[in-house]
């Protein structure tokens, strides 16, 4: 009895080695056009018999999409050939088709080789379509790039996000694991795109990942980070939330702790958080690194005249001017500040009276004059106010110096409007 049971068992098992393909596989070989195919693909793949017929399956639409790929690209060949021999003999293709057949031959090999790297019934792993499919995509992944470029221009820049996200994540996909990803110069730039696509769709998460490899180029770093970070304020709904931010910034910073973006974003979130004990723990311990750092003192100097602290806040502008001498902004805080402490002044000696002695005045005009020479060299610097409003300072200054019928008080107070 116990040999019969082992030859019934060992029937069995040479039955389930020898079945051929489902009835659901077969169906799909059979189609014709890729549509067709995907259609039955997407309906029945969860009755594929184990993880080789889903290979097989997603193998038979790269087929298809390829035939229409290579159609297309047989097509290109030809009308460049009849452009360069001057015959005039070009054919029109469907440039949205082809991009589409380009997008679908991708999806679905990286799909097939997921299954063809899994194990199969005997528990082994034995890839059969992974070496042709890295041989035949590797060298159309320009095409990818041409996609979304095509794509953006229509205006649909879901799928340009697509196609550049697709082309920066088939460098590193598996299914190119032996092809030399590392010679490819396209992949922070089209990264970089990937992000500011990804930002336009929404899609938070994938802005920080393809930032974080657009950030490996220099040229691109800076712009990559700024994306980051406003893709991570973009989920900052609760102060939970901010909290959790303000981390991620202490550990971005905390490995590169000369990223202005980075610090200038840490600040910010300190203010809002109402931090303002580890603001300036952060402060003290960038000017010990760097006593000019403009960012420290120009921020300083603006919560100093937020609070009405004027000598404090003048002090800390002095200082941000030393590193940035023409910048508009902080030249119009400090003609502001100056104002204020010419006024205070001015009001402290008239006193009762109301009246200014000349002595006073004496003491008090150098403090205008300085307030007018800084407001000045915002208005030359920044004439269209696009960075700063000197204006209605300037005018103030103008009138205490000059009075209210001199014409550069005029001009100033028109300015104002």
């Amino acid at each position: 009895m116990k040999k019969i049971l082992i030859a019934a068992l060992l029937v069995a098992n040479a039955s389930a080695v020898m079945a051929g393909d489902s009835d659901a596989l077969k169906a799909i070989m059979k189609t014709k056009t890729y549509d067709e195919a995907k259609a039955l693909v997407s309906s029945s793949v969860g009755s594929l018999a184990g993880n080789e017929e889903k290979a097989k399956a997603y193998n038979k639409l790269v087929d298809l999409g390829m035939d229409q790929v290579q159609n297309v690209l047989g097509v290109m060949s030809a009308n460049s050939m009849a452009e360069q021999m001057g015959t005039g003999k070009v054919e029109a293709y469907d440039t949205l088709a082809f991009y589409k057949a380009v997008g679908n031959a991708y999806t679905d090999a990286l799909e097939c080789d997921k299954y063809d790297n899994m194990p199969n019934e005997k528990g082994k792993v034995k890839p059969k379509f992974h070496k042709a499919n890295a041989e035949r995509l590797w060298n159309l992944r320009p095409h990818l790039i041409n996609g979304g470029i095509f794509f953006q221009e229509k205006g649909d820049m879901a799928n340009a996000y697509k196609y550049l996200g697709m082309y920066v994540d088939t460098n590193s996909a598996p299914l190119f694991a032996e092809q030399d990803t590392a010679a490819d110069e396209n992949v922070t730039n089209m990264a970089y795109y990937a992000a500011v696509f990804a930002y336009q769709n929404h899609d938070m998460a994938a802005v920080e990942k393809y930032a974080d490899i657009a950030m490996k180029d220099p040229e691109k770093a800076s712009d990559a980070m700024s994306l980051k970070m406003a893709a991570l304020q973009a989920n900052l709904h609760t102060r939970a939330d901010s909290l959790a931010f303000a981390e991620k910034l202490e550990g971005i910073y905390a490995n590169d702790p000369n990223n202005e973006v980075v610090f200038g974003m840490l600040i910010q979130t300190y203010s809002n958080l109402g931090e303002n004990a580890k603001m300036e723990s952060l402060f003290d311990s960038k000017l010990k690194a760097d006593p000019n750092n403009f960012t420290v003192w120009a921020v300083r100097g603006q919560n100093a005249m937020i609070a009405q602290n004027l000598d404090e806040a003048i002090t800390d502008f002095k200082k941000a001017l030393q590193s940035q001498p023409e910048n508009p902004q902080i030249l119009t805080y400090l003609g502001a500040c100056l104002l204020d402490r010419a006024t205070q002044a001015e009001d402290r000696a008239a006193g009762k009276t109301g009246r200014v002695s000349p002595q006073a005045m004496e003491q008090i005009k150098p403090i205008f004059e300085e307030a007018r020479e800084n407001l000045e060299k915002a208005k030359q610097l920044d004439p269209t106010r696009e960075q700063a409003n000197w204006a209605y300072p300037l005018y103030r200054c103008y009138y205490s110096l000059y009075g209210e019928n001199d014409q550069r008080t005029i001009d100033a107070e028109a300015a104002t409007h």
